[in-house]
């Protein structure tokens, strides 16, 4: 073990390390004994002690033990070999290098192995009869309007045929939440988002709507199609190596608040998309699917609020659905739960 004198003796230590600990001089330990694969005192067990006896935060340690132990254990399990670990380093390297703002490879690849999925659910367990949830995707704008119900959330011109959507916000009990907000954002009839449309002026096919007394909304908009997540990168390398596409459902997304209750981010499927078996980020879940209904009565068109003239190829697609969500004190018990479970 070395003393701060030993770390600062220049004939010990090059100049790179000695200005280093002019701002934090480390702690050194000795090195007692040797580590071996296939004896009593492993690298894992090494690389463990060592964090134990540096590391001063609780909650860093916890998840870099857990992390040491599950990838040494990886490593052994499948008997990686040298190649298979320098093609994952450059995959990874690539990963990063190929990130920008608006594709973010490794949020890409935490999503298509269900990790994001599986951090949504531990962060936002649901009690039986909630709203499922998934994760927010990456077209979520902060400056969409705040409107009332009943408004229309697409421009005019906006390419796909027109749809209203109907629902409600509730609680366990059935009561509606009468100071709930409804944040909507999705792709229009071509599959495409306002902010993947150069030249963007302001939002298009978002909006941030104000449920009335009872707990309903509707707005009108666009039926979404189906649309591809970025596969021009090492995600997408990936997905076609395990046979999969990169191709999503079409989907509408919900983030719903209400005073006291825990936050839903969610997304809502029509029955009648392809890709909802297969859907590359595990968003996708059996409870919300939605089954739509066609509206050829121009009388109902006027009802829900559309003019002869805006309507295309004779129908209106009608979406339903009832928001369920938990309280925050309902969320926490979960939580604490599954803490004791997962440690017992």
């Amino acid at each position: 073990m070395a003393s701060e004198q030993q770390m600062k003796n220049p004939l010990l230590v090059g100049r790179a390390i000695r200005a280093q600990l002019e701002h934090e001089v480390p702690k050194d330990l000795p090195l007692e004994r040797d580590f071996r694969e296939d004896s009593d005192y492993t690298i894992t067990d090494h690389v463990q002690e060592l964090h134990k006896s540096l590391c001063t935060d609780p909650r860093t340690l916890e998840l870099v033990t857990s992390l040491v132990s599950h990838l040494h254990a990886f490593g052994r399990e499948t008997q990686l070999t040298h190649a298979e670990w320098t093609k994952a380093v450059k995959f990874l390297t690539r990963v990063g290098k190929e990130s920008t703002e608006y594709k973010n490879e490794f949020v890409l690849l935490s999503d298509t192995l269900g990790f994001s999925a599986l951090v949504d659910e531990i962060n936002h367990p649901k009690p039986p009869g909630c709203t499922d949830g998934c994760e927010p995707g990456p077209f979520y704008t902060d400056d969409a309007p705040t409107v009332p119900s009943g408004s229309s959330l697409a421009k005019p011109g906006t390419t796909g045929e027109q749809m209203a959507f109907v629902g409600t916000v509730k609680n366990l009990k059935g009561e509606g939440l009468k100071d709930a907000t409804v944040d909507v954002w999705q792709a229009d009839g071509d599959g495409v988002y306002d902010i993947q449309y150069p030249g963007r002026e302001e939002p298009n096919d978002r909006g941030k709507i104000l449920v009335n007394p009872d707990g309903t909304f509707s707005y009108r908009g666009i039926l979404p199609t189906a649309y591809p997540i970025p596969s021009d990168g090492p995600t997408g390398e990936l997905l076609h190596a395990l046979g999969r596409h990169p191709h999503r459902a079409s989907h509408i997304h919900f983030t719903v608040k209400a005073p006291g209750y825990d936050d839903l981010t969610t997304a809502l499927y029509p029955s009648h998309s392809p890709f909802l078996g297969t859907d590359p980020v595990f968003a996708t879940k059996k409870s919300l699917i939605c089954q739509l209904t066609e509206e050829r009565d121009p009388a109902r068109w006027a009802e829900l609020g559309f003019k002869n003239d805006e309507v295309r190829n004779g129908r209106v697609w009608v979406w339903k659905y009832d928001f369920v969500l938990p309280t925050v004190e309902q969320v926490e018990e979960l939580k604490r739960l599954r803490a004791q479970k997962s440690k017992a």
